[in-house]
């Protein structure tokens, strides 16, 4: 008898520097944040990681993970991954790294977290820009 498929939760989706799997296969999250904040546009952020946890699912998923434009719309970039969920009481980690990515002008983007083409998260990237510091 086959088990019927049941789409997972998202248990976590957080924004961060880089994500690395320790010896023992534990995972380091480093540099957490919520927003970008440069002095010029455009600017180009060289390197962040959205690490995403699903679980309480049952069968073979393909989770997405995409960067969106301030008009809401607009796909920038994405990443896709797919996985198999054997059991209910499983849990699937993904890590989603973006390099050099562009941000034209400052705004409200967006990182779309999808599971089988529908979405599980839609959260808000600020991007803002600051006044340059002086040194003294």
């Amino acid at each position: 008898m086959e088990s019927k498929k049941v789409t997972p939760a998202l248990v976590h989706a957080i924004l961060c520097d880089d994500v690395r799997q320790e010896v023992g296969g534990k995972f380091s999250l480093m540099g957490l944040f919520e927003g970008i904040s440069a002095p010029v546009f455009p600017v180009v952020h060289p390197r962040f990681a959205v690490w995403c946890e699903w679980t309480g699912g049952r069968g073979e998923f393909t989770a997405m993970v995409r960067l969106i434009a301030p008009d809401g719309t607009t796909v920038l970039s994405s990443s896709e991954s797919r996985f198999a969920l054997h059991s209910e009481t499983q849990r699937h980690r993904d890590v989603s790294v973006r390099f050099n990515t562009a941000f034209p002008s400052p705004g409200t983007y967006w990182i779309d977290v999808l599971i089988d083409g529908a979405q599980a998260v839609r959260m808000p990237l600020p991007v803002q820009q600051v006044n340059r510091q002086k040194v003294h």
